[in-house]
């Protein structure tokens, strides 16, 4: 069992106003453990408005309501969760610290909760201090997923980045010539500002220190998005679907839709639907053949309903999946 310590926050940024990036040093006299890009950590807060699961939302996310107490007051206690890093081993070796990228927890009717909540209470903080499992673990790794592949196609959504981003800066750091397979990032979230680590992997992919392929697309695009041409627009999946020719998600429920309520409900969803466009400087056929299926491991964290869905539209084109699953 690991034990547990108290490490101390020397960064954080709020990207919006439910994203957070945040670094860890740890507890003074003591390093983190050695670790591979895409493993993770439990992280606690003794101070957590405590909540019960209630079930999963039509976004695929789980849903929480306040635990209250006799007299109907909501709980304070310790909450543990699992994080992805996001941090590089080659980071941590050289600055000590961890990185994590946090959205908040979404509770009942909209109120948030758990440890989320308590994280980004961190900035009113004068001393931020949060625990952590002295045991770093999880087989989410390129050598455990895609040690035989050829070429490594990454899908990310929101949170879901941080895994790749370990494994993109890692890869970057090592910059190893025996390696030469084809790696592409499709990270996509909902505003640029959310994007998180969007301008280091330009830079990564512009350095060539090894094959790696960056396509950010934003789910909700606004004016900022459309003037920036490396910025695509679309969710992950329906990104994916473009590439390997398929119908958005929502126009493929549509076609299938039999009752009138089934029908209504895909009509609403294709009003909301956002057609995926690729960055300007990424050729879609190109991309196509990058990632052969005969070739490609496809790597997917992120949101459940996402990552159901691109699971789908690999297992159509005989694409392997490797899924990230708590």
């Amino acid at each position: 069992m690991a034990e547990w310590r108290t490490g101390t926050v020397v960064d954080n940024e709020l990207l919006s106003q439910t994203l957070l990036r945040f670094r860890l040093m740890p507890e003074p006299d003591h390093l983190f453990p050695s670790y591979e890009a895409g493993q993770h950590i439990v992280l606690k807060r003794d101070d957590c408005r405590l909540t019960r699961h209630v079930g999963t939302g039509p976004d695929g996310k789980p849903r929480y309501e306040p635990d209250l107490d006799p007299w109907g007051r909501q709980q304070i206690g310790t909450v543990r969760h699992l994080y992805s890093i996001a941090s590089a081993p080659a980071e941590t070796a050289e600055d000590g610290w961890l990185e994590f990228l946090v959205a908040l927890d979404d509770g009942i009717h909209g109120l948030p909760g758990r440890l989320s909540e308590a994280l980004f209470a961190m900035e009113t903080e004068t001393a931020c201090e949060v625990g952590y499992g002295d045991r770093i673990v999880g087989s989410f790794t390129l050598s455990t997923r895609a040690d035989d592949a050829e070429s490594v196609l990454l899908v990310g959504t929101g949170t879901g980045v941080a895994p790749f981003a370990s494994m993109i800066k890692q890869l970057h750091a090592a910059a190893d010539p025996s390696d030469t397979r084809r790696y592409t990032l499709i990270q996509t979230h909902r505003t640029v500002d959310e994007l998180a680590f969007h301008e280091r992997f330009f830079e990564i992919e512009a350095s060539g220190r090894f094959d790696f392929m960056y396509v950010p697309t934003v789910s909700r695009p606004a004016e900022e998005a459309s003037i920036d041409a490396r910025i695509g627009q679309g969710r992950a999946n329906n990104v994916l679907r473009h590439v390997y020719e398929l119908p958005a998600a929502e126009e493929e429920k549509l076609t299938r839709a039999k009752s009138d309520v089934s029908v209504v409900a895909a009509n609403l969803a294709l009003e909301r639907l956002v057609h995926p466009v690729l960055p300007r400087h990424v050729n879609v056929d190109a991309l196509r053949r990058r990632h052969a299926p005969d070739a490609t491991v496809l790597m997917t964290c992120g949101n459940p309903a996402s990552m159901a869905d691109i699971r789908s539209v690999a297992e159509r084109r005989t694409i392997r999946v490797e899924a990230e699953a708590w």
